[in-house]
């Protein structure tokens, strides 16, 4: 083999990778390529064709491979795009910019759980979204009517202004439904309306259901699952997921 066309031995960030220099001329304007003219001052030579970069070595995987093969291939569950968008930054490794961001929409995703528990005949919701507007659109959404009524006929019904799911926190908020005792023969009725033009529900598992449904129809995949025992009762959770485009 000719001299020229020997393999080149990169040390990036301590990890040894070796490739040929047709591999590293693929994009010629980027500072691998200028290695084989020695033009490059920030990827000082080593040795008999060797050099060190400093930078992180296990991106410089991923690099290495488009460049090989001209494709950007990333594990399942790769998260760090930030991280190695300034990699390719760095080498001046300008033609992936543009994969790399439709790479990232398209396996970009938000996670919500949707937590439920029955007390006697209240229950109790609480949502948590890793999208801050996912969570702020929902508690603007969920209404709650308050009742308070007498089990003596000639009392009134005394309505209280409706009021919007509380928001804890800009990741979750909570709201409940269903009765609870007043004193004196009379009781809290809650009504919850799930978002505008919904019926007012208070049952809270008939509540949980058109919330379940009404994810499901704006684009959220139900992942799974599971009851955690506690001591105040049993926590049904419902964790959903949804693809961003």
């Amino acid at each position: 083999m000719d001299e020229v066309q020997q393999p080149l031995k990169l040390n990036v960030g301590g990890m040894i990778f070796e490739t040929l220099p047709d591999t590293l001329a693929k994009v010629p304007s980027s500072k691998l390529s200028r290695i084989l003219v020695e033009s490059e001052p920030t990827i000082p030579q080593t040795g008999a064709r060797e050099y060190f970069i400093d930078r992180d070595g296990s991106l410089f995987g991923y690099i290495l491979d488009f460049l090989r093969t001209s494709e950007l291939l990333l594990p399942s569950g790769f998260c760090d795009y930030d991280s190695l968008r300034k990699e390719f930054e760095f080498y001046e490794l300008d033609p992936v910019s543009c994969i790399l961001e439709s790479l990232q929409k398209k396996n970009k995703s938000e996670v919500l759980e949707i937590r439920y528990i029955q007390k006697g005949s209240g229950a109790f919701f609480r949502i948590f979204g890793s999208s801050v507007e996912t969570v702020y659109a929902l508690s603007s959404q969920i209404t709650m009517h308050a009742e308070r009524t007498s089990s003596k006929p000639w009392v009134s019904v005394e309505k209280k202004n409706p009021t919007t799911a509380q928001k804890l926190s800009f990741h979750d908020l909570v709201f409940q439904c269903g009765s609870n005792p007043y004193g004196k023969g009379q009781q809290v009725n809650i009504y919850v309306q799930v978002f505008p033009g919904g019926k007012k529900i208070l049952l809270g598992f008939n509540g949980l259901g058109i919330l379940l449904d009404y994810l499901t129809k704006v684009g959220f995949c139900l992942q799974n699952t599971r009851s955690v025992h506690q001591q105040e009762g049993t926590v049904e959770c419902y964790t959903f997921k949804h693809n961003m485009k």
